[in-house]
C-alpha cells in the first residue's frame, strides 16, 4: 500500500526540481554573456534532480531495478552539482559588480583596429558603445547607441553633438568607464574627416578629464594614411 504522506512528499520535491529546472532554462535564454555558463550547469543539474524524483516517485507504484543506488549516486551527484553551481554564481557576481579594472597602455585614449582587439577590455566593465551594429555589443555593453541615417530609434551620423552629449552624460554618471567609438568611417562618411576628428579630440578630452576611457576602432585599410597618422598621435594603438 501506498503510503500518501511519503508520496506526497515525493511529489513536492519533483515539482519543485521541474519548477527550479523550468526557471533556470529561461534565464539562460535571457543571461548576460557572463552568465551563460552558470545557468546551463544549474539547469543541466536541476533536470537531472528533475529525472531522480521522477524515479523516486515511480518507484512508489512499481519496481525499479537498483533503486538504493540509482537514489544514493544521484542524490550526491545534484548536490555536489547544485553546490558547485552556487559557487561559480558567486563568484561570476563578484566580477560583474567588482570587475577588475583592464589593463591598458598609454594614458587612457586607445585605437583598436579590430573587434577581438577590444574585447577583454570591455569584458565586464561599464561601456558605453556608438556603433552600426548594436546586436554585436547587446550582452557586452552598459549601454549601446545605434548609428543609422534611417532615423528611428538612433542616432543620426551627422548628429555628431548628440553623440557628443550622450558620451559625456555617460562618463558622468559612470566614473572610470569607457566609450567605445565603432563606427568612425561611417561618420566619415557623411562629415568628413576633419569635422570627425575635431569630434573625436574633443570626446576625448572630455572623457579623459572626467576620469573615463575612450577607445576608437578603425579599420586601417578604410580610411586615408594621413588621416590614419592624425588618429594614432591622439589615441595610442593597442597594437
Amino acid at each position: 500500500m501506498v503510503n500518501l504522506m511519503v508520496l506526497s512528499y515525493r511529489f513536492i520535491v519533483f515539482l519543485l526540481f521541474l519548477i527550479l529546472s523550468i526557471y533556470a532554462f529561461v534565464k539562460l535564454k535571457r543571461s548576460p554573456i557572463e552568465f551563460k555558463s552558470v545557468f546551463t550547469k544549474s539547469f543541466t543539474f536541476l533536470f537531472l534532480g528533475v529525472l531522480i524524483r521522477g524515479i523516486d516517485l515511480l518507484q512508489a507504484f512499481v519496481y525499479i531495478p537498483y533503486y538504493e543506488e540509482i537514489h544514493i549516486i544521484g542524490h550526491i551527484i545534484i548536490l555536489g552539482g547544485i553546490g558547485y553551481t552556487y559557487v561559480e554564481f558567486m563568484k561570476n557576481l563578484e566580477r560583474f559588480f567588482f570587475p577588475e579594472e583592464p589593463i591598458f597602455k598609454g594614458e587612457g585614449a586607445y585605437l583598436a583596429r579590430s573587434y577581438e582587439e577590444v574585447l577583454s577590455l570591455i569584458k565586464n566593465k561599464r561601456v558605453l558603445v556608438i556603433t552600426r551594429n548594436p546586436t554585436k555589443y547587446r550582452n557586452l555593453a552598459s549601454r549601446v547607441i545605434w548609428v543609422t541615417s534611417s532615423g528611428e530609434k538612433g542616432v543620426h551620423p551627422t548628429s555628431l553633438h548628440v553623440i557628443l552629449d550622450l558620451c559625456i552624460r555617460f562618463i558622468k554618471e559612470n566614473r572610470g568607464g569607457i566609450v567605445l567609438i565603432d563606427c568612425v568611417e561611417f561618420l566619415t562618411l557623411y562629415n568628413g574627416f576633419p569635422s570627425v576628428f575635431k569630434f573625436l579630440t574633443g570626446l576625448k578630452d572630455n572623457v579623459l578629464m572626467r576620469g573615463g576611457k575612450i577607445i576608437i576602432m578603425v579599420n586601417p585599410n578604410a580610411i586615408d594614411k594621413r588621416d590614419l597618422s592624425l588618429l594614432e598621435r591622439e589615441f595610442t594603438p593597442l597594437t
